[in-house]
């Protein structure tokens, strides 16, 4: 995930406007799950105690430090929501909060890095990270002009490894001892999975197919 802000800080807002450029704020759905920017206003203390739990700091190997609500708050603001994208993971049809979505985008390369939380311990096990990915990826690739995806979970976290050859992105090699771990000191390795635009296109083609590609749909979006 990308680093939370310090006590104090300000928002890091990238100045997207001296760059001619405008965030762009998702909202995309498919039968089972809808992603939705996440704005200040809609964090919760609910959504803010997900990065305390120690099971979701262990799979991203990140410092369980509890955020008050303005802090997290803080956290969401600092999103462009262009280069930096945070989205909620809504559970359909109630739209109860599921999880956290985050892409990094570098524009001029067209690269996407890809980061997902599932919040509370009951939605874990429910496939809800893949079927964030298959809304997630179906954006960013179609609609934000992607042009390659990476998800750099740790090799010891399995669920993701799983979401992650589901999906169909590809192992591009295992990073040695990338990563320390916080609670222990242990160096970790990381896994480096991608998926490009031309095996994304292949990917789809195979599951029409088959009958197996979800719906897609949101404001704007064709019928």
């Amino acid at each position: 995930m990308p680093k939370m802000p310090q006590p104090g800080a300000k928002p890091l807002v990238t100045p997207l406007a001296a760059q001619g450029l405008r965030p762009v704020f998702v909202d995309r759905w498919s039968d089972k799950i809808r992603i939705r920017t996440l704005r200040p206003a809609d964090v919760t203390t609910e959504i803010a105690a997900w990065l305390t739990d120690p099971a979701v700091m262990e799979g991203l190997n990140a410092p369980q430090k509890a955020m008050g609500l303005d802090a997290f708050r803080t956290y969401v603001a600092s999103f462009d929501n262009l280069k930096r994208n945070l989205m909620t993971i809504l559970g359909l049809p109630h739209g109860q909060p599921l999880g956290l979505a985050v892409m990094e985008v570098d524009l001029r390369h067209r690269l996407g890095s890809l980061h997902l939380i599932v919040g509370d311990p009951e939605n874990r096990g429910k496939n809800v990270a893949f079927e964030a990915s298959a809304v997630l990826l179906r954006h960013f690739f179609r609609e934000r002009k992607l042009e390659k995806v990476t998800f750099q979970p740790l090799a010891r976290n399995k669920a993701a490894i799983a979401v992650c050859e589901r999906s169909g992105l590809r192992l591009e090699g295992t990073l040695r001892a990338h990563r320390i771990d916080g609670r222990t000191g242990e160096r970790l390795d990381q896994m480096l999975y991608a998926l490009t635009l031309e095996e994304y296109d292949e990917r789809i083609r195979a599951l029409e197919a088959a009958g197996l590609v979800r719906p897609f749909s949101g404001p704007g979006v064709p019928a």
